[in-house]
């Protein structure tokens, strides 16, 4: 094992990885520790077996359509044991690419739990092996987030779970309850009211997805009464009570008690780094703290110890993986001495829901504020003909640019919003205005192409839509 290197890495998450194969690419020394699975919450626990998921549990929605069409099906019985074997597969696919590229880029990945002797030590504790010194000359801090424990609601009650371990369960519940309105939480409401599940949101403020505008709300929740039936906003979840060994939230909404029952009570409530913080031992460093009581970063995510810098959720909000990778890149970049800083103006936004959800640059609301004038171009996924050959035609889109036609923002929620959503990113972070788009060929038909229609929309010179 190494006792000295250039670049020390620790948590190898999205962020994680990314900034040690980064370093490794730009001639470093790099050392990787992991106290857990390589790949992250994200990978193994978060992201892509949520989504898997939900690709399994949307073919149920599909198969009705196959059958208007006249492809008969008969009966479909779901066997659970198999996707959860096939989430499992497609997680130990891309972990198995991670490791292979942190070998193939002579990454040293050790397994242990890092803390800081001093601004150039880490002292690595594993269960099998004494305590490994590593001096370096960077360290990036990329240790994550976990989720937040809400009181009366501790996860060592039983049937008290949080989003990690719904997505193990062996068998799909009747029931659920999931404390938090967020992403995270409609998108259980997504996967398991697809597997036949009842699911039963409680969110403490006065409407579920505060972070998304309300027009996005009203769509999804318009779409489908699993995204209207049995949410309790404005609630305030107090504790877990049994019923038969049943699990039972008791909570609060309007000065009354309610009681909700389920198989499980699913603790969605957010997610928080500052747990790992201690465990880190940053106060034998020069590692300070936000107001807020995060790590305090700067564009090129230094801290305030010259040695360390930090990266994705150890750095506080977003909690988004694909931000603690675009971080990681520019981090391990500033290690190796390059002047490069983290862009944080267009961070796309994708929620899995049905339809999905995704959002870049300023909201019309937010756009009206900062610009005098104003032009918005909104399509109904209706008129689009992919979205028609697909029976997939919930939604819309949305562009909103100033008065110069130059693009300040999107908004779509429809099918395929997630992949859209790349190409409507790309044109902020190239300052394309809405003539680049709207005369930008595109193939037709595709689910891409209404950005070229609600473009024209937005100049009054839309051809499929009124």
């Amino acid at each position: 094992m190494p006792t000295q290197t250039d670049l020390a890495v620790i948590g190898a998450g999205p962020g994680g990885y990314t900034a040690a194969i980064r370093g490794a690419q730009k001639g470093l020394d790099v050392v990787l520790v992991e106290r857990e699975t390589v790949g992250g919450v994200c990978l193994n626990h978060g992201c892509i077996p949520a989504k898997a998921l939900i690709h399994a549990a949307s073919f149920q929605k599909d198969i009705d359509h196959w059958n208007a069409l006249g492809i008969e099906t008969g009966p479909v019985d779901v066997d659970f044991d198999a996707i959860q074997d096939w989430k499992d597969s497609v997680i130990d696919t891309l972990d198995q690419q991670v490791l292979d590229s942190l070998d193939h880029h002579g990454v040293e990945l050790i397994e242990g739990t890092a803390r800081f002797a001093d601004s150039t030590t880490l002292h690595i504790d594993s269960d099998d092996a004494d305590t490994l010194t590593v001096d370096f000359d960077t360290a990036i801090i990329a240790t994550g987030s976990q989720p937040i424990e809400i009181p009366g609601l501790e996860y060592d009650q039983e049937g008290v779970i949080s989003s990690r371990e719904i997505l193990q369960v062996d068998k799909v519940p009747d029931e659920i309850v999931v404390v938090g309105g967020g992403y995270i939480g409609m998108e259980a409401v997504t996967k398991f009211s697809k597997f036949g599940s009842r699911v039963k949101i409680v969110e403490a403020l006065d409407r579920v997805l505060s972070e998304f505008e309300p027009e996005i709300v009203d769509s999804i929740q318009e779409t489908s009464e699993m995204y209207s039936d049995d949410i309790y906003t404005s609630t305030f979840a107090q504790g877990v009570e049994y019923d038969d060994g049943r699990p039972v939230l008791v909570a609060e909404q309007d000065g009354e008690e309610i009681r909700l029952s389920g198989d499980y009570i699913v603790v969605a409530a957010g997610r928080e780094p500052n747990s790992a913080y201690e465990r880190l031992d940053l106060d034998t460093t020069d590692v300070a703290l936000s107001d807020d009581g995060f790590i305090a970063v700067d564009d090129q995510l230094r801290t305030a110890d010259d040695n360390i810098l930090a990266i994705g959720d150890a750095a506080g909000p977003p909690y988004l993986a694909h931000i603690a990778a675009h971080e990681g890149k520019a981090a391990a970049a500033a290690a190796a001495g390059e002047d490069a800083e983290f862009d944080t103006e267009y961070m796309p936004t994708v929620m899995y829901t049905d339809p999905e959800v995704a959002t870049v640059g300023l909201s019309e609301t937010e756009a009206t504020e900062e610009y005098d004038d104003v032009l918005v171009g909104r399509v109904s996924m209706a008129t689009s003909g992919r979205a028609l050959t697909t029976d997939k035609t919930s939604g819309y889109l949305k562009v909103i640019a100033d008065s110069d036609e130059q693009l300040l923002g999107v908004r779509i929620v429809g099918a395929r919003a997630s992949d859209t959503i790349a190409e409507a990113t790309l044109a902020l972070e190239m300052g394309a205005s809405l003539d680049d788009i709207a005369t930008t060929m595109h193939a037709h038909p595709t689910f891409p192409d209404t950005l070229v229609e609600a473009a024209e929309a937005a100049r009054g010179e839309a051809i499929h839509s009124v």
